[in-house]
């Protein structure tokens, strides 16, 4: 009996800790990585899941719809690989848009994340773009210099 009390104390402490911790380690780019994580382990859609998790466009099919143009990238750059973070551009205290690469086996996929954080302090990811031309995705500026 004691045993059952112990391990459902401890498995109480540690759901609260680890929800804990989501919520103090959520920033931008953390919300990016984690779809990016599961996009490696699990696949396209599971990154789609992660990224728009409480956001507006949550179940959205529109959105899920994205998975299939990650799978259509894999088809020509084989395997994602890496990310690489480019730019964190603060907009206001609630917005912020991430621009990164993706890197695939044979090539880079360009992506926008717009993150913006909710009432309840969390970030969340309303919007992102990819495209494997840079000028669709980055600004001109931002590529070619001033």
């Amino acid at each position: 009996m004691k045993k059952i009390v112990f391990l459902l104390s401890f498995l109480i402490v540690s759901n609260l800790l680890a929800t804990q911790a989501f919520c103090e380690d959520n920033s931008p780019t953390q919300i990016i990585e984690r779809g990016l994580n599961a996009y490696k382990k699990f696949g396209a859609k599971a990154a789609v899941k992660a990224w728009i998790q409480g956001s507006a466009i949550e179940g959205s099919k529109e959105a899920l719809s994205q998975a299939n143009n990650l799978r259509q990238i894999e088809d020509f750059y084989g395997k994602y690989d890496s990310f690489e973070i480019i730019k964190i551009n603060k907009i206001t205290e609630k917005v912020n848009i991430v621009s990164l690469v993706i890197n695939y086996q044979n090539g880079p996929l360009f992506a926008r994340f717009d993150t913006f954080k909710n009432n309840k302090g969390q970030w969340v990811v309303p919007t992102f773009s990819f495209n494997t031309k840079i000028t669709q995705i980055f600004p001109p500026e931002m590529v070619f210099g001033n």
